[in-house]
């Protein structure tokens, strides 16, 4: 354990890790402002929100339909193009990292990767791809990281005049537009039609390993900051959904839904409490064992999105993101949630979530309203989210401790 937490340390002091580090935390204060926007959007200010239809808040709020403009704009302008701000921060800390004084270095990479996101549409028309400014975080960080390091490259000296860096910014231009067309080549895939179509036509057990291992693709490329196949929230218009909603309003009944086994019923409804990868257990878990102020003053903050699902906040400002402390945490933790909600719904013990659940719902009550009360999916999703914690706590300890070693590093940056 020694050998690989020096491992970990060296790895922090790195210039990558500094990089990495400093563009996600940069970008927090932004991110927890939009988190909070999209929590009111979506579960307030939304006539179909969870919070809305609970207490109509429409009907008797003034202003409400003003707050939740207000709301959408603070959400676009941050959650919605987060690739933007990760573009300029990554080429500025990238040129700081290499101890270089370049002005406006942030303002190339955000230039280069606004090229490569105007993207030509299905009218024949230009936009920016809106999956490439809202998950398209890695993209980012990696043509900023690019950017810094040709910037760096024709840096002669610490100090560089605004008329020396052209040169580069017209190579960087000339590279952009490049990837931009060989992006525009490929055809993003629609996973989720083809979830819904493989269950559809496989056996109950192809289809729970089929939905085990694309949830544990999702919470995989969710660290890497990427969209997974359940990235979005589930829209119950897929066959299986429909399936399931059909039998229920016929039967009058939740229990033995025909498809028991597909992305609402065990991931959108017991993996994902927090967003990807159990994110409310982990902030439970820092403040109960953690005594880094820094990890405690981000949990509190991010508490209150992690309720609704929003897990933005502790990606960035942990920063879990790329962090190999908490990457087996975040993916072990929904498989096991996956694995015993699967079992218990195999053996009968609880119904599957077939009602659509309003946006905005709590983490640990989407099993609750999906299955219309029932009050032992709440006391699985209960239970699920204290075995997270226990998951969780060992490597909160560990990340503790070479937050510890690596303090005068922090202290330095």
């Amino acid at each position: 354990m020694e050998r690989l937490i020096n491992f970990l340390v060296k790895l922090y002091k790195s210039k990558l890790a500094y990089i990495l580090r400093h563009t996600l935390r940069a970008m927090f204060p932004l991110i927890l402002v939009g988190s909070f926007a999209a929590v009111l959007r979506f579960s307030f200010f939304s006539t179909s929100g969870y919070v809305s239809t609970i207490i109509d808040l429409n009907r008797w709020l003034p202003f409400y339909r003003q707050f939740g403009q207000i709301t959408k704009i603070i959400f676009e302008c941050t959650i919605n193009v987060i690739a933007v701000y990760a573009a300029f921060f990554s080429t500025h800390y990238t040129v700081s990292a290499y101890q270089k004084n370049i002005p406006g270095a942030g303002a190339v990479g955000l230039f280069a990767y606004l090229i490569i996101a105007y993207q030509a549409t299905s009218q024949d028309s230009l936009a920016f791809n809106n999956y490439l400014l809202s998950q398209g975080m890695l993209i980012a960080i990696i043509v900023g990281y690019l950017c810094g390091r040709l910037l760096v490259l024709f840096a002669k000296s610490k100090e560089i005049q605004l008329n020396q860096i052209i040169k580069p910014v017209v190579i960087i231009s000339i590279i952009a537009v490049i990837v931009n067309m060989t992006l525009g080549l490929f055809v993003r895939l629609s996973l989720p039609t083809y979830v819904a179509s493989f269950i559809t036509i496989n056996s109950s057990v192809k289809a729970f390993w089929y939905v085990i291992g694309l949830g544990t693709l999702t919470d995989v490329m969710a660290i890497f900051a990427i969209g997974g196949p359940f990235i979005n929230s589930p829209s119950f218009t897929d066959a299986p959904s429909w399936a399931n909603l059909m039998h229920a309003l016929r039967t009058g009944s939740v229990w033995n839904a025909p498809f028991k086994y597909t992305d609402t019923t065990i991931f959108h409804s017991f993996a994902n409490f927090g967003g990807s990868g159990c994110v409310l257990a982990l902030i439970i878990a820092i403040l109960i064992v953690s005594r880094e102020t820094r990890y405690r003053s981000i949990s509190k903050w991010s508490l209150f999105p992690a309720i609704f699902n929003d897990h933005y906040p502790m990606m960035l400002g942990i920063p879990i993101l790329y962090n190999p402390i908490f990457f087996i945490p975040f993916v072990v933790a929904p498989l096991v949630n996956m694995l015993i909600s699967g079992a218990l719904l195999s053996l009968n013990w609880i119904p599957a979530a077939v009602y659509p659940v309003p946006a905005g719902t709590p983490a640990p009550l989407i099993a609750l309203v999906g299955t219309n009360g029932n009050w032992g999916s709440f006391i699985l999703s209960t239970c699920l989210i204290i075995i997270d914690v226990l998951i969780y706590i060992p490597f909160v300890r560990v990340a503790e401790e070479i937050a510890k070693k690596v303090g005068v590093v922090d202290n330095d940056d």
